[in-house]
């Protein structure tokens, strides 16, 4: 038997948005039973995401918007957690992300918030559709 719940939110293309976004991951995280330590893993993987759809796919315009959507898969003997962000602009292709630790690029400011997402998460997939890039993350919730 599988049961799954939904979350989404959506946000202003602006950092000030975190503390929504922060509030809404301890609620959902409360409602599911996640763990301190996944709690904090989901925090730094989502936030980082969110950063990067403000950043790089929205450019800045606080006019544009974040969609996050969480869907929480509880089977009997695993969980999952399915993240999807989404923002309205440009974007970038996460797979063309530099590996930042190796030789040569340790001083380069960009691809560790990709690399340290994935050390928590899966990136499953990214896609590009009329009106932005959609980020798609698997987590195993503990």
């Amino acid at each position: 038997m599988e049961a799954c719940k939904a979350y989404n939110l959506l946000l202003s293309s602006s950092y000030d948005e975190f503390l929504k976004l922060q509030d809404f991951l301890e609620v959902m995280s409360e409602r599911e039973g996640f763990s301190e330590g996944f709690f904090q893993e989901l925090s730094f993987v989502v936030k980082e995401a969110f950063v990067n759809a403000v950043k790089h796919g929205n450019a800045g315009n606080k006019a544009a918007v974040v969609g996050l959507g969480f869907e929480s898969l509880r089977e009997p003997d695993a969980r999952t957690l399915f993240i999807e962000v989404a923002d309205a602009g440009s974007g970038f292709a996460v797979h063309e992300i530099h590996d930042p630790t190796s030789p040569g690029l340790l001083m380069e400011p960009s691809g560790r918030g990709v690399f340290l997402m994935r050390a928590f998460a899966e990136i499953i997939g990214q896609e590009n559709f009329e009106n932005g890039w959609k980020l798609r993350l698997k987590m195993r919730p503990y």
